[in-house]
């Protein structure tokens, strides 16, 4: 769900909303269905993203989707999931094989991990913070126990709960008291992020974020 969230967005501040046509679908009970694309009028952008609902569906389902993908026109595939909750040290094995056995034409998948997690990107958007708390500048978050200036993104080890935590210094929350994401409170997270940020400085300082970005330019562009 938030890197559904995080794609809209994405897609949105990339093309803008003119021509632009997004449809939305989830894995469920082990499939997901995939229908023709039947643009509306006037649309130059048509783009499915799909909630795979686990981390490890995301491969299995472009495996298993990739001929109905194909036939119902789709030109681009591209996959995102979270390293989390393996370890950090099992990054360079399942880099290693987020691309075995995918089907490679006509279509060349793209697959990307966040590492850990999604949630690693918006830390490293530190301008963010203060848009959801105005106390939440970098000294003070500094003071609370997180360097989220001079902290490579990728060595939060569990960053969906150490977003929590910055949150708190405020009185905020980002999971919700069962330690689950809620939708309300990533759609805040994600409206707070400045994306012209993103695509100026931050996605330099995060190879990961880089990648995947590229990967969706070059799929629309």
């Amino acid at each position: 769900m938030t890197e559904q969230e995080l794609v809209i967005a994405l897609v949105r501040e990339l093309v803008g909303l003119r021509g632009l046509h997004i449809e939305l679908a989830e894995q469920f009970r082990g499939s997901v269905s995939i229908q023709p694309i039947a643009p509306p009028a006037g649309t130059a952008f048509f783009v499915l993203v799909v909630d795979c609902r686990n981390d490890d569906q995301v491969k299995t389902q472009i495996r298993d989707q990739y001929s109905s993908l194909v036939q119902a026109g789709y030109t681009s595939i591209i996959g995102l999931r979270d390293v989390f909750p393996n370890s950090p040290a099992d990054t360079p094995k399942l880099a290693q094989f987020l691309m075995a056995g995918l089907p490679m034409h006509p279509v060349t998948p793209s697959m990307h991990l966040a590492v850990m997690e999604v949630e690693a990107w918006f830390i490293a958007e530190a301008s963010h913070f203060a848009r959801v708390h105005p106390s939440l500048d970098p000294a003070s978050i500094r003071g609370g126990g997180f360097d989220v200036v001079g902290t490579p993104s990728e060595a939060w080890p569990h960053p969906a709960a150490t977003l929590d935590d910055i949150y708190r210094l405020a009185g905020r929350r980002y999971l919700a008291s069962s330690g689950q994401k809620t939708k309300v409170r990533v759609q805040r997270t994600i409206r707070a992020l400045c994306f012209a940020t993103i695509y100026q400085h931050t996605r330099g300082n995060v190879p990961a974020m880089d990648q995947f970005i590229g990967s969706i330019e070059q799929a629309l562009f």
